[in-house]
């Protein structure tokens, strides 16, 4: 191999080295970040409801998306019907808005909600004029 013909194999082999050391001379893009993963919370309020009495529990929605509420236990009679309501939960003065509620909620039925923005909820439970005895219970609510 002659001295002109090594340089230029020497430049050449090298400007190619570079080039796959670089990827290909192309720019490099910034990853995308992946989007969050919120995990699916579970939360259950056991309580004593008395006769025309309400129970309440407040709870936080961290990505706002579908509430599921639920009578998961009535004793010591479980065919009543009872009042089941979801609202916004004001910590500074323990106050629950309620903003839906239905009056026919049963044992094992679920009720789902869908509020708009992440923040502070509660759950209450009432009585619609069946409770003649105190009335032990559990609300089962799923939500992120």
């Amino acid at each position: 191999m002659r001295a002109p013909n090594a340089a230029r194999f020497v430049a050449v082999f090298t400007a190619l080295v570079a080039s796959i050391a670089c990827g290909g001379g192309t720019t490099p893009t910034e990853p995308t970040a992946p989007a969050p993963v919120y995990e699916l919370k579970t939360s259950t309020f056991p309580g004593k409801l008395t006769t025309g009495g309400t129970v309440g529990f407040p709870f936080t929605v961290v990505n706002p998306g579908a509430i599921n509420l639920s009578i998961t236990e009535l004793a010591p009679v479980s065919t009543l019907t009872m009042g089941l309501a979801l609202g916004s939960w004001d910590a500074s003065t323990s106050i629950c808005t309620q903003q839906v509620s239905t009056s026919q909620a049963t044992i094992n039925a679920v009720y789902t909600a869908n509020p708009s923005a992440p923040g502070e909820y509660c759950v209450g439970i009432y009585d619609v004029g069946n409770v003649q005895v105190s009335t032990d219970f559990t609300l089962k609510v799923t939500y992120y």
